[in-house]
């Protein structure tokens, strides 16, 4: 009998020791679940338990710092939202707002030494910082880069050096949307190869079926990259400018070249003239000619496709091919990212931040939550998942894979800078407007931008 008493005092002590704990388990949930600290829940994709357990780690925060839209803002809080679930012991601060004026205080932000652990980058300032050591050597952290394309990481955060300092959000790329309907039936097959002057024959061809229509549609900002600089990068496997040396990959007949077929394309109305596509700027898809059906294409950007058709939905679309000099260095035609991410080199915490932007691109629910915010994803595992999901748009999603079949290198750099920028878009005006001949344009173009580098 004594023996029994004993074993029951035993058993209500273990009881009520029991019963503590589940109490305290219960308000420790409570508490992490709270407005002011990282909620905790299991996940498929959380790999190992000690993932997702602060017992093991110390407490981290994190800043993130980007720019964009409330689409984008909304779609990055809720991926910071899943990985700190997965992840409670890192807190991520974020930091983001519209684009204008954030590059400089990023620039200032590095001065002083302050700048965010995660950092969106532009394309065309991230060289920069690069050459300043600024952002961490990313090849030597726990970032997984199997999902990405080897080659496009090379041309896109890479910076010459082989290793990965910084990782394209996005793919984008020059792209000719074609009203593949009245294409066919004219006769012209974007879908195979051509150069140059097939444009041009084309082009009197739409004029012979109809003088009211037109072959492409392109606004000034989009037409002169499309035409000049993706000619330099054909002509001589290089920009424009070669910015180690400071001096023009370009000659003055070779710039004359290119501006006679510039002449050609609005001579022979091959293209709509600059002075009634000026009236809609950028927006293409607001010209009621394009609404209306009467261009056969539009020359522009794989992220405008789904505007453009989205403007004038009854056709049938392709994203074409695009030309190529017969006897080209190089394709020409580059694959570019919208924007980069890095980790700044001084960060007291690279590691975590290395596990954030590993789970930001690689982890599945990571992929369809961001869906197509920073335009098109940038590996294929993401783009399938968004095609699938319906957020990435199929023409889209097929100007970037007729972009990505060709080889040219990015020009980034002195040759899109904004003082060249503008030389050569005053050339390009001029002699679409016939003000000027190209020889007289490549003669000036060629003592501008030498001005231009003697100054830098």
């Amino acid at each position: 009998m004594k023996q029994k008493k004993v074993l029951a005092v035993i058993l209500a002590t273990m009881m009520s020791i029991s019963l503590v704990a589940c109490s305290k388990d219960s308000s420790d949930s409570n508490a992490t679940n709270s407005s002011t600290e990282p909620k905790v829940t299991g996940s498929a994709d959380a790999g190992s338990t000690d993932a997702g357990s602060t017992d093991k780690h110390d407490p981290v925060t994190l800043r993130f710092s980007w720019w964009g839209g409330d689409p984008r803002h909304e779609a990055t809080l809720a991926v910071i939202d899943a990985f700190e679930k997965e992840n409670p012991w890192i807190t991520i601060e974020a930091e983001y707002g519209a684009q204008d004026g954030y590059n400089d205080k990023l620039m200032t932000q590095f001065a002083s030494g302050t700048a965010p652990d995660i950092i969106q980058l532009e394309t065309g300032a991230a060289p920069e910082y690069y050459g300043q050591g600024q952002l961490l050597n990313l090849s030597e952290t726990s970032i997984d880069f199997s999902n990405f394309d080897a080659t496009f990481l090379e041309n896109n955060g890479q910076f010459g050096s082989g290793s990965q300092y910084a990782i394209p959000m996005g793919k984008a790329g020059t792209a000719i949307v074609v009203n593949k309907d009245l294409a066919d039936k004219i006769g012209i097959d974007f879908s195979k190869p051509y150069d140059w002057d097939q444009l041009i024959e084309w082009g009197k061809q739409v004029q012979a079926y109809d003088p009211s229509l037109y072959l492409i549609s392109g606004n000034e900002s989009y037409m002169m990259p499309f035409v000049l600089r993706a000619m330099a990068r054909q002509m001589n496997g290089l920009p424009i400018i070669n910015d180690q040396e400071g001096k023009l990959n370009m000659t003055e007949e070779q710039f004359t070249q290119a501006l006679e077929f510039v002449k050609q394309l609005y001579e022979n109305n091959v293209a709509v003239p600059l002075s009634y596509m000026a009236t809609y700027g950028v927006n293409n898809q607001d010209d009621p000619n394009w609404i209306a059906g009467k261009y056969v294409a539009y020359v522009g950007y794989t992220s405008s496709a789904n505007v453009m058709q989205a403007a004038n939905p009854t056709p049938n679309y392709i994203a074409g091919n695009l030309p190529i000099l017969a006897n080209a260095k190089s394709d020409g035609w580059v694959n570019d990212c919208p924007q980069y991410v890095g980790i700044y080199a001084k960060s007291q915490h690279p590691e975590e931040a290395a596990l954030f932007l590993d789970y930001f691109f690689n982890n599945e629910e990571s992929m369809k939550t961001l869906g197509t915010v920073r335009s098109v994803p940038p590996t294929e595992k993401a783009q399938a998942l968004t095609l699938e999901a319906g957020t990435l748009n199929a023409l889209t999603k097929m100007a970037v894979d007729v972009s990505m079949q060709y080889n040219g290198l990015s020009d980034s750099g002195k040759t899109t800078s904004a003082e060249v920028s503008a030389i050569l878009n005053d050339a390009y005006e001029n002699v679409a407007f016939g003000e000027k001949t190209p020889a007289e344009e490549a003669k000036e173009i060629v003592e501008l931008i030498n001005d231009y580098l003697s100054a830098q």
